[in-house]
Order: structure tokens, then C-alpha cells, then sequence
């Protein structure tokens, strides 16, 4: 039902242009705020792939690595401008 629900949006979305794919929760906080910095509204689609490792020592109990994927679209006439705002300073 998820997979329909996501055919669904996209079909009636303006937000169609996949501008930038961000792993971590981290590095779309970094993103989304160039994004409205420049004023460029979007959409966010995320997906979890939580990661677990040990740390160092083998008796740790292992932690979650943020590695959630936040795919961010933005209407096609804003693309270019939107790409301006992610590579900025």
C-alpha cells in the first residue's frame, strides 16, 4: 500500500525533480536550510537503513548509525536555483 500511496504523490506532485539525496539526519538539516535560506520550497521522502557495528570493544552494545536517505524534490522550475543554494557558502 506504501509503494501506491508514493505513486500517488509523485503522479500529482509539482515537486518532481529529485535535487539532492542526503544520508543522516545531520546533512539534510545542512541542506534543507540552504533550501529555505534561498526561499525554494520542497518536498522530503525518506527511508530508514539503520546500521548497527560494534564499537571497540567487543562488549559495547552496539549502536545505531543515522544512515536514514532523505531524497529532496523540488519543482522543475526552481532546479537551478535550488542547485545555486546546495553548493553555496
Amino acid at each position: 500500500m506504501e509503494w501506491f500511496m508514493d505513486f500517488f504523490l509523485t503522479l500529482f506532485s509539482k515537486y518532481k525533480c529529485l535535487i539532492h539525496t542526503a544520508f543522516g539526519h545531520e546533512e539534510y538539516i545542512r541542506v534543507a536550510y540552504k533550501l529555505n535560506a534561498h526561499g525554494i520550497h520542497f518536498r522530503t521522502r525518506s527511508h530508514s537503513h539503520t546500521l548497527r557495528h560494534l564499537g571497540g570493544d567487543m562488549g559495547m552494545m552496539p549502536r545505531a548509525e543515522d544512515r536514514t536517505q532523505y531524497d529532496i524534490y523540488v519543482a522543475r522550475e526552481d532546479e537551478h536555483q535550488a542547485h545555486v543554494a546546495i553548493h553555496s557558502r
